[in-house]
């Protein structure tokens, strides 16, 4: 959760939405990011959002299924579309 908060500090410091998010698997970080949607111009960009995207690469592939995912904040609508408990 630290990550995250530290995420989300940079966020704030961008001028966006203060969300930060970070995802482990195996107690290690392997993604963090925060909202860019300002940034990016993309209504998509946000924190949750892009960790998943982040470690689905770094992983490499989709399910994500032992990872835990952490967010500043209640996971947005686009993430929420099944389990919340688990990825």
């Amino acid at each position: 959760m630290a990550t995250a908060l530290d995420e989300a500090r940079q966020a704030a410091a961008e001028g966006e939405v203060p969300v930060g998010a970070a995802l482990v698997a195996d107690g290690v970080v392997v993604a963090r990011a925060h909202n860019r949607v300002e940034a990016s111009g993309d209504p998509t960009a946000h924190a949750e959002l892009l960790v998943i995207q982040q470690a689905a690469r770094q992983l490499g592939g989709w399910r994500l299924s032992d990872a835990t995912l952490y967010v500043t904040l209640e996971p947005c609508a686009m993430t929420v579309t099944g389990n919340t408990t688990q990825l």
